[in-house]
């Protein structure tokens, strides 16, 4: 087990499936972009919203969207589209707020909470 692993288990309270796919979610998106990238990107595309864009089934295969013609929208099925927090990225610059609001999309959006829960 990871180090990223091992704190998520210990911050998160959720069925050990769940646990299991959004930590390799993050582990994969934080292997193809820094926090620092994502966070430049919703920065540069504040006006837009930013996806995080990934099957249940193959969480290896995880990418980052920018909605330029604003066709998508959050969806807690296959696949999955979870939107980027803007308000630590852009409104109020913090890294570790900003990386702790993404990872609690991921896991809010496999538990299908409703887009309202999620952190914008």
């Amino acid at each position: 087990m990871t180090e990223v692993e091992e704190k998520s288990y210990e911050l998160v309270v959720a069925p050990e499936p769940i646990i299991k796919i959004a930590n390799e979610i993050i582990i994969n998106l934080t292997k193809k972009y820094s926090i620092a990238e994502i966070m430049k990107l919703t920065k540069e595309n504040s006006s837009k919203n930013v996806y995080v864009v990934v099957s249940k089934e193959d969480p290896e295969k995880v990418n980052l969207i920018v909605d330029h013609t604003e066709k998508f929208c959050y969806c807690c099925d296959d696949p999955l589209f979870i939107p980027v927090p803007k308000k630590f990225a852009v409104l109020e610059p913090d890294v570790a707020y900003f990386e702790r609001t993404l990872k609690a999309n991921i896991f809010l959006a496999l538990m299908e909470a409703s887009e309202s829960e999620l952190h914008r």
